[in-house]
């Protein structure tokens, strides 16, 4: 199950960032992007009882193969990047629902680090693009 869940939401997150980066701008990225891809993945496993941890990682699989297709430099380190993230995020969700009890709060968490780090993949971005020119 956690296997069809990260798949769906991996297409939907897909569709929904393209839309809302292609409308509001690449601020997505380090705003609504990672609150949509944390509730879509974690609420759907969550209500169907799938592997949230086993959903978190296939979906990260699933991105690593996009950012592979579509890096032009750093492919490997992009792809490595989307697996572990995305696995420290489900990590994080699981941690904080087992501990608490509260899907709310493990969401917040989770939200709070995929957005720290899509920020810093940001900067790291901006600052290779700065030594290349």
């Amino acid at each position: 199950m956690a296997y069809i869940i990260a798949c769906l939401m991996a297409s939907f997150s897909f569709i929904v960032n393209r839309f809302l980066v292609k409308h509001l701008g690449p601020k997505v990225i380090i705003s609504s992007a990672p609150a949509l891809e944390e509730t879509a993945k974690t609420v759907l496993a969550f209500l169907l009882q799938a592997d949230i941890l086993m959903t978190h990682t296939v979906f990260g699989v699933i991105e690593a193969g996009y950012d592979y297709r579509n890096s032009r430099r750093h492919k490997v380190g992009a792809a490595v990047a989307s697996i572990a993230g995305h696995t420290l995020f489900g990590m994080i969700t699981v941690f904080i629902l087992e501990a608490s009890g509260s899907l709310v709060l493990s969401l917040i968490s989770a939200y709070a680090v995929h957005l720290g780090w899509n920020v810093l993949a940001v900067l790291v971005n901006a600052r290779r693009k700065d030594k290349a020119t």
